[in-house]
């Protein structure tokens, strides 16, 4: 693949039994993680959930008027709201006061094992079947077509790794992925610093394996190479950018790539749907059975999602609402230069 551009590759054999062309994709998937660690993928299984008409129906969340937002933001910006992880935050969230979103957890497909005393298993509030009509079967239909694209993502990279799939696969079951909506306006009229107004918000995600749909094929989305250049993310109908995080470098000693990426300030309001792939809580990492992968502490994945995700603007300030379960030390610590979010 050029360095020069973002790959896109046809993952249709992933979902069948047609082994040749299995391992062309894995093949390619891999060079792509590689070399960049951002690529997009079309040959989409579940087109009927995660289509133009789906998604533009799950963005008109953002029309409700503030009085029904409300009861929907995080206890950050609403403090009589229970809800503190999932849920809704507004655009005064952030410096830039110019992007807002929804978090959705997997109690939108399955019940969650009870487990009160960890907030990252805290359900979702969700909008008012009447103000939204069918907001939570499309919201249902989106996270599990997600779900199964991305087990089959990693899947393909374990084959590549040489490593049993079943690693990947036992670390998400009951995994508490975050489909998150997000709205995006324009900052020109905002009263914010210039330099707030023209930043990209670069960053490398913290986690494992994040897929984004931008929608209406409004992007905005760059990726930054090797050489440190910015490459426009293509949004073409039908596609996903897929783009592999900081921990999964950690976890890979380095094999797979965590790219920076961040998003042009826009010129006219813009949408766009990440679905952030996690294990549950408990799932224990460590270092995978790759040779001469440097070691680090195992630790459990909630620790560090929580860790992590305490630094976003959203969630600043909550650390210590939830102490770590076991011994924790950040695995990305020894990553130079790199800003994780």
């Amino acid at each position: 693949m050029s360095n020069s551009a973002i790959a896109q590759i046809n993952i249709a054999p992933l979902f069948n039994s047609d082994n040749s062309a299995r391992r062309a994709v894995d093949k390619a998937l891999f060079d792509a993680a590689q070399e960049i660690g951002f690529l997009t993928i079309t040959g989409l299984p579940h087109t009927a959930a995660i289509n133009e008409i789906a998604k533009s129906k799950l963005v008109q969340l953002f029309s409700l008027p503030q009085s029904k937002q409300k009861r929907l933001w995080k206890k950050n910006f609403e403090p009589n709201n229970p809800n503190l992880y999932r849920g809704w935050f507004p655009l005064h969230s952030g410096p830039t006061l110019s992007r807002e979103g929804f978090e959705i957890g997997p109690d939108i497909i399955r019940k969650l094992p009870d487990h009160a005393d960890d907030l990252l298993y805290e359900p979702t509030p969700l909008p008012d079947e009447s103000d939204l009509p069918g907001f939570k079967m499309l919201a249902r239909d989106y996270y599990s077509a997600m779900e199964h694209i991305g087990s089959h993502l990693l899947a393909s990279l374990s084959r590549s790794l040489g490593i049993p799939q079943t690693i990947f696969s036992n670390v998400f079951q009951d995994g508490i992925s975050t489909l998150r909506i997000l709205r995006y306006i324009p900052r020109d009229s905002l009263p914010i610093s210039e330099t707030l107004k023209k930043t990209r918000g670069a960053h490398v995600d913290s986690g494992l394996l994040t897929l984004l749909a931008s929608v209406s094929g409004i992007s905005g989305l760059q990726a930054q190479n090797s050489d440190k250049h910015w490459l426009d993310v293509p949004a073409t109908q039908g596609s996903l950018a897929v783009n592999f995080g900081g921990l999964l470098e950690r976890w890979t000693g380095g094999a797979i790539k965590a790219t920076t990426h961040g998003v042009l300030p826009v010129e006219r309001e813009r949408f766009s749907i990440p679905f952030f792939f996690e294990p549950r809580p408990d799932a224990r990492i460590e270092p995978l059975p790759l040779a001469d992968i440097k070691p680090f502490e195992p630790f459990l994945f909630g620790d560090h999602l929580w860790a992590t995700t305490t630094r976003f603007a959203e969630n600043f300030g909550l650390q210590h609402l939830r102490p770590p379960k076991a011994s924790y030390r950040d695995p990305l610590a020894p990553f130079e230069n790199s800003t994780f979010l």
